[in-house]
């Protein structure tokens, strides 16, 4: 076991970066106990979904896995390890550019913060526009593992038959959908569950300055991979309507991050230390807004 899995590192160590800085991120914003049990119970759903479509072509259509590294690296259930593994960086970091959209914004100095509540992190809006994020990811992920022989990939599985969208069938894009659909409200009711007290989830770091960035860095990190690599195998065609699908999202983040209105004032940030009151003692908010609690504690 140890050494197919020291295999499956050698072969795709890419995975295990975007794996790494998940984990980080994550604990550094949620906590550790979110982020081990998202990470397994999301692996589990995703190997479990991926041995069904393999099977019997459901979600994500049928396709057939080559046997080209079995005994090179870690297979589960006839499903190579990393493969599912990369539903929990993926999903994570779709919810983190979902959140980052979605919530009131603060500034001080190079730190920037997100003013979410937990009626935010649990809104509807929020949860489906991240299974979107990630669909959008695997309109460039999806083509480029189909074209794995041309890199350090390599050949490992084939669609039957190949579809529409660069070889890649559509149901497989709304089986990505489902299955964001299920594991990310996973880490919504894990971070509500485990984290909905005074108390600061351990391994958070709350003074790490613009730590909510970090998801959001990482979800485009993963597309700038995919789309560079596209470019480097002559798969210049797919490279180009990746662009085309990101350019208009990341016109609409700009336009997000940079107008006054995104930023919220002194109610949005009191609703943000409300539900997070671990924050308060930070020195990047206001004094207004700090002082507001020992006053009205005094004049109780």
């Amino acid at each position: 076991m140890m050494h197919l899995l020291a295999g499956t590192i050698e072969l795709r160590p890419y995975v295990f970066v975007f794996l790494a800085s998940f984990l980080f991120i994550s604990i550094a914003n949620f906590g550790v106990r979110t982020t081990v049990l998202f990470a397994i119970l999301t692996y589990m759903v995703a190997l479990a979904c991926e041995w069904s479509s393999v099977h019997n072509g459901f979600p994500f259509g049928l396709y057939h896995y080559i046997d080209a590294t079995r005994g090179r690296e870690l297979w589960i259930a006839g499903v190579p390890f990393f493969d599912s593994l990369s539903f929990t960086f993926l999903g994570f970091a779709s919810y983190t550019m979902a959140l980052l959209l979605c919530a009131p914004l603060y500034r001080n100095g190079i730190d920037l913060r997100l003013l979410d509540t937990w009626k935010i992190r649990r809104s509807p809006r929020v949860w489906l526009m991240a299974a979107l994020f990630m669909v959008m990811i695997d309109m460039v992920v999806d083509p480029l593992s189909v074209l794995g022989d041309r890199w350090f990939l390599g050949k490992i599985f084939w669609y039957d038959p190949p579809g529409p969208y660069f070889g890649v069938p559509i149901s497989n894009y709304l089986g990505w959908y489902f299955v964001a659909a299920i594991t990310i409200p996973i880490f919504l009711v894990l971070d509500g569950t485990l984290n909905r007290d005074a108390k600061k989830p351990a391994g958070v770091l709350e003074a790490l300055p613009s730590r909510g960035l970090f998801g959001p860095a990482l979800y485009l990190g993963i597309a700038g991979f995919g789309i560079t690599m596209l470019f480097r195998i002559g798969a210049a065609n797919i490279g180009w309507a990746g662009v085309f699908i990101f350019l208009p999202f990341l016109t609409l983040a700009i336009h997000i991050l940079t107008r006054a209105e995104s930023y919220g004032d002194a109610a949005a940030i009191e609703r943000h230390l409300a539900d997070f009151p671990f924050e308060r003692t930070l020195a990047i908010w206001p004094a207004a807004v700090t002082s507001a609690p020992l006053e009205r504690s005094r004049q109780s």
